[in-house]
């Protein structure tokens, strides 16, 4: 029986992490979505549970033939076996990391020549494709793609020559992308032949109106009022939400619901959106820009939870808003979709004017019965039905608000969802990477596991979960806040008692990606450096990122607020004349776009701005700083792979940490900070 799954694996220049892909087999045409839980082994005692893991189905197959697993740091040099279960599916690989790595080499048969891909269409909204194609070899099959449930293979013989032609037939208007894969004998996608974009054009009549089902009624109404979707005001740092486009070439509409599309976003696109709205019975993202996305067609950003130490100084930027005051009755919306009135009751003349999912947090503020049912006001004339609504008990949160939890995610890539609870119909919505400190709100138990919230309608599983003791979730307590300063820059690292990895200095702990620590002392054993970051707690220097103090250049005035950027450490130091206010994990310029060296100033400054050049294009860049021509301080909400170079020449921070310098460095002036960058 030819394999459902494979595991893929690939060396990091460099470095003992290794980036782990699984890939699927092209599904049927009539094969369904399969989901099962799935957990992956990198074969060096570390086993990540991953969650229930769904396929591609046939008309997804093309945009999301592989998932990426993230990447695994080994300790050691050596041979390991890897491996990933998915339900009754086994895959495994072997690493080598460390050691001499041979290239691959070439197999398999020359990859076939596409002599013509045309696509035209005579009789609209249908469309006629015309495929020509030799040497396609016995053992590679051809998947063509054009959207719309359009999906067709073709099996190849030694040296064929194909000569086709496809009627495809659109019911919906939009942005198609028609796409040929070459996929081996096993059904593994294998390279990109050829791809065509195709603009279905039907025009919607400008104010037609949008027939829904709401609660057991047909009811037509235009699309919903917009909704803010911004972080709160708890979090000022995060002013938009951020994603990126699921298939190269996805369109932009100028309207919510299908409207006229504006233009087609290319690979490399990412997206910053401000509000929301339910039309044709789905979610529409509005972007800065000001055209429309359906939420089925982008994927969502978890931004870095990375933070820098802020060191004592006597001017700090204004600290972030206390959390708005919360009504003791709480409630968790327990529907799929649950519709908000204007008042209480389901009549024509009180329609929805807004929906919340499955899992929404509520305050509940009054009751009223209305026709023997019961209605909750959840705001100002803001209604909804009370049967779809769970109130909370106000002591069911596991940590007093006055001290809540904190801890750090244990797993390489902890799955978030919507809801407590292992199921298809809950899948992930985002996800964490290893060393990433959360708050807990709140817990509960589902079939017998604990599941922790973590924000609203965000929950993780416990089992990847660890609790920080006050030592090690607050930097204070281990030691005075000072310079030189670690940060994590893997996703685990171990803690042993001596410096040194020997038999006899077993590891005793762990630390996790993005966590900093004081470097209380530094030790060379067998010609590598070890950071003493705590009583008896060393870990190999090799994985900290260390931010050093580093005198005041003669060319930057006493009072002056400036950042020094160590492209060696991948740090930064925000002063002021010659105090250390701020320290910092950065990304920036990988080889072939390094970041200039010397001093300048600020020349230019954006509270969110549009960054584009060869190969990408960024909206919604948030707390900018230009100090040499294109070259900037600002927020990549886009990785989390702070403490390497990776940026196309910019300096990267994390959202808080890009906010922190932004908001601090205001006092400065117009031309604030100044900006030292050198190579450590």
């Amino acid at each position: 029986m030819s394999p459902s799954i494979r595991l893929h694996a690939a060396p990091e220049a460099g470095r003992r992490t290794i980036a782990f892909r699984l890939a699927f087999v092209a599904p049927g045409v009539d094969d369904g979505e399969v989901c099962a839980p799935a957990s992956f082994d990198a074969g060096d005692g570390n086993i990540i549970d991953l969650g229930v893991v769904c396929s591609p189905t046939a008309w997804t197959w093309s945009a999301e033939h592989d998932l990426d697993l993230g990447a695994h740091g080994y300790e050691a040099d050596g041979e390991y076996a890897a491996s990933l279960q998915w339900g009754e599916h086994v895959a495994s690989c072997t690493v080598v990391v460390g050691g001499d790595r041979e290239a691959p080499s070439e197999t398999g048969a020359a990859k076939p020549t596409v002599n013509r891909f045309e696509v035209s269409a005579p009789e609209p909204p249908a469309a006629v494709v015309r495929l020509e194609l030799s040497g396609v070899a016995a053992d590679q099959r051809l998947r063509f793609d054009g959207g719309a449930g359009e999906v067709r293979e073709i099996h190849g013989s030694e040296g064929a020559h194909i000569d086709v032609t496809w009627p495809c037939a659109y019911t919906k208007p939009g942005a198609y992308r028609l796409v040929l894969d070459l996929i081996d004998a096993d059904g593994f996608w294998v390279e990109r032949l050829a791809e065509q974009a195709f603009d279905v054009v039907t025009p919607i009549p400008a104010g037609a109106a949008i027939t829904s089902v709401v609660e057991g009624a047909d009811e037509s109404y235009p699309p919903l009022p917009e909704v803010p979707i911004a972080t709160t005001a708890a979090e000022p740092w995060l002013p938009h939400r951020n994603a990126a486009p699921l298939w190269a070439w996805a369109a932009a509409h100028a309207a919510p619901g299908g409207g006229p599309i504006t233009r087609h976003m290319g690979p490399g696109t990412y997206l910053a959106f401000t509000t929301e709205t339910m039309a044709a019975d789905q979610i529409w993202y509005r972007s800065t820009a000001g055209d429309w996305f359906p939420a089925a067609s982008v994927r969502m950003f978890t931004p870095s939870p990375l933070r820098g130490v802020e060191l004592p100084h006597d001017t700090p930027p204004p600290a972030p808003p206390a959390p708005p005051a919360v009504d003791s009755r709480r409630g968790v919306v327990v529907a799929d979709t649950l519709a908000v009135r204007a008042r209480p009751g389901v009549r024509a003349h009180n329609p929805p004017i807004d929906r919340l999912p499955r899992g929404a947090r509520v305050n509940v503020f009054e009751e009223v019965r209305t026709g023997g049912d019961r209605w909750y006001c959840i705001g100002p004339d803001r209604w909804v039905f009370a049967g779809w609504v769970r109130l909370l008990d106000p002591a069911s949160p596991a940590v007093a608000p006055h001290r809540p939890a904190r801890a750090v995610v244990v797993a390489d890539a902890l799955n978030v969802r919507a809801r407590p609870g292992l199921s298809p119909d809950n899948p992930p919505i985002a996800r964490l990477l290893a060393g990433a400190e959360l708050t807990i709100a709140e817990e509960t138990a589902v079939a017998g596991a604990v599941w922790y919230g973590i924000g609203e309608n965000q929950w993780v599983h416990s089992d990847w979960v660890r609790l920080l003791s006050p030592v090690e979730g607050d930097i204070a307590a281990a030691a005075p806040i000072t310079l030189p300063i670690g940060f994590v820059a893997t996703s685990s690292l171990n803690v042993r008692q001596t410096p040194g990895a020997t038999d006899g200095n077993p590891p005793v702990s762990e630390v996790y990606r993005n966590q900093a620590f004081p470097i209380l002392e530094s030790a060379s054993v067998n010609d590598e450096t070890w950071h003493r970051i705590g009583p008896d707690r060393w870990v190999l220097g090799q994985w900290l990122r260390v931010a050093r103090g580093r005198p005041r250049p003669a060319a930057i005035d006493p009072g002056e607020r400036w950042v020094s950027v160590n492209l060696r450490e991948q740090t930064a130091v925000a002063y002021e004349g010659d105090q250390p206010v701020y320290a910092a994990m950065v990304a920036t310029g990988r080889p072939g776009a390094a970041t200039v060296q010397g001093i300048y100033r600020t020349w230019a400054r954006h509270a969110s701005t549009t960054m584009s050049g060869p190969g990408y294009y960024i909206e919604g860049v948030t707390w900018t700083s230009y100090f040499y021509r294109g070259f900037a301080l600002h927020t990549a909400y886009w990785h989390d792979a702070f403490g390497a170079p990776r940026s196309h020449g910019c300096v990267n921070l994390s959202p808080y940490d890009a906010w922190w310098v932004f908001q601090w460095s205001a006092a400065g002036g117009p031309k604030s900070p100044a900006v030292h960058v050198y190579a450590g």
